[in-house]
This record gives C-alpha cells, structure tokens and sequence, in this order.
C-alpha cells in the first residue's frame, strides 16, 4: 500500500517537472517575440530643421538596455548592447536587428517569482558636428538660465512595416554660437551630455571601437569650440567637468589652479591652455585613474523607451 502511494506520488511530481518544463521552454521560445519591437530592424530619417533635407553623416547610436524591478527596489541596470550606424546622403539609416545580440530569455526563472519584472528598451542618440536635436539646444538653455525644464518630453509612435519598424523623423538643427551668449555653453553642454549617455559600458576599454572614435570626436569638437571662443569667457557651471578621466587635461588644470590660486574660476582660455599640456616624466603613467566624470544626461532620460 505505501509502495504504491509513493508511486503514485513520484509519478505526479514527474507529470508536474514535465508539465513546468514545458512551461518553461514555452516561455523561452515566445520570448523573442515578446521584445520583438526592442529587437527589430529599424529605418528611421534625420532632417535638417532649417531646410527639411535629409542629414548625412549623422551617427545614430542606439543603446540597449534592461530594466529590472524586485518588491525591495527598481531601477535601470545598464547598456546591454549598443549598435552605432551613420545617416546617408538623404538622411537614412538602418539598425541592425538585435535578437542575436540580447539574451532576452536571461533569468526567466526570476521573472517567474511574483513581484520580479524585467523588461528591455532603447535609447536612440543622435550627433554630427555643429548641430543638435531640435529643441535639445532649447532645453540647455533654459537649464543655464535657471529657466524650468520640463523632466518628460513625448514622444511620437514608431510604425510597423511588416518585421522592420519605422522611427519617426528626427529634426536636428545647427548650433548658432553668435545666436545668444549662452549658445556655446549650452552646446557644450549638449554634447557632453550626448558623450555620457552613448557609454555603453563602465570602462572605456571595454567599449567599441566606433564608440571610443565616436566619443573622442565629441571631445575634440568640444575642445575646438571653446579654443574658438573668447579667451576671457568663463563657461556656465552646467558645462564645467567632462565625459572622462583625461590626465594631461587633469595635469594642465591643476598647474593653471596652482598658478592663479585654488579658488580661481577657469577660463576658456585656460582651459585651451590646459588641452595643450604635455605631461613630464611619469606624470601620468603612475598616477592613479579615478572613477569616470559623471554630468547628467536629461537627454538619455528622456530618450529611454521600454516594451514588455
């Protein structure tokens, strides 16, 4: 009697491993089409806000990340993967499909424990030398100035043409420094904080070789602009910092501080001089790197769409 019970028992317990098993490798088949947006190729347009033309040479950066929520806490965990693609003579470009790239059936387990979700998203960056997204330019500004900025910015549908979705056109428009005496602090800005939301990993090294390139033309531009600019000017406080740990930069600065005292605010002109400092020695080879410059990036915030 008690041999057959426990026969009967083991045979329930192995229908309901067989039963949840199935379970399981139904969920991790359906996930792929779950995320199907997240992962699918993308066409998408950038236009010039002034004249309504396609924008070539644009770099359109697109970052893959994960959120993550638990009953204790949620937040965004991190760049999964990122894809960077430039604009043709007419504006276009193309994202890659995604689906052999992302592991979207990661800890299906976990997301079987109630409370636990996760869901993927992207952010969609743009940058070409001189111009910024349309209102992005706006939005510093008013961030200089003390002016209130709204935290949300809407955002338009994306379309669907059989597997491929459409990405709404983007305007961009040029960056005239003559416009306003905050113009060029405000661009400054903007691409610093472009610089910051396109990481895609914690150290630099780590990252692609488009993206290392990507980000040091974003700091040369920014170098550039302001060895461009009056040597006298002293940079919005929203602008001061960078994108990362640069050590002759570093050097240069606290030669210039040392020389016109600790409290002494930079000038553009200082600061081109600190761009030029050539390091003695071993100035830089044995000094310790710190963690990585942070700003904040309200346009990586804004940009961030998840689907679940």
């Amino acid at each position: 009697m008690t041999q057959t019970t426990l026969g009967q028992w083991s045979q329930r317990l192995l229908t309901l491993a067989g039963l949840f098993c199935l379970f399981y490798l139904f969920l991790v088949l359906i996930q792929p089409y779950r995320f199907a947006k997240v992962l699918a190729e993308k066409h998408g347009r950038v236009v010039d806000a002034q004249t309504g033309e396609g924008l070539s040479g644009v770099a359109v950066i697109m970052n893959y990340g994960l959120w993550s929520s638990t009953p204790m806490q949620a937040g965004y965990s991190g760049c999964l993967h990122q894809k960077i693609v430039w604009t043709d003579a007419d504006g276009s470009y193309v994202i890659p499909n995604a689906s052999k790239d992302i592991d979207v059936a990661e800890d299906m387990l976990l997301r079987m424990v109630p409370g636990y979700s996760r869901s993927y998203g992207w952010t969609q960056l743009y940058y070409k030398e001189g111009y910024v997204v349309k209102d992005e330019l706006k939005r510093m500004v008013d961030t200089i100035e003390g002016r209130p900025v709204p935290s949300i910015v809407p955002f338009e549908p994306y379309t669907r043409n059989g597997p491929i979705y459409i990405v709404p056109q983007v305007l961009m428009q040029q960056a005239d420094m003559t416009s306003s005496s905050v113009m060029a602090d405000a661009y400054i800005a903007s691409i610093r904080s472009l610089a910051i939301a396109s990481q895609c990993s914690l150290y630099e090294e780590k990252s692609s070789e488009a993206s290392r390139r990507l980000r040091s033309d974003m700091e040369r531009s920014v170098r550039k602009l302001i060895c461009d600019l009056p040597s006298d000017k002293i940079l919005a406080k929203e602008v001061r910092g960078g994108t990362s740990y640069d050590c002759p930069l570093a050097m240069g600065i606290e030669k210039i501080r040392k020389r016109k005292g600790e409290g002494a605010l930079l000038t553009t002109g200082d600061l081109c001089e600190a761009y030029k400092y050539v390091p003695q020695d071993d100035e830089c080879s044995e000094r310790p790197k710190p963690h990585r410059l942070i700003i904040p990036s309200p346009q990586a915030q804004k940009s961030f769409k998840s689907h679940d």
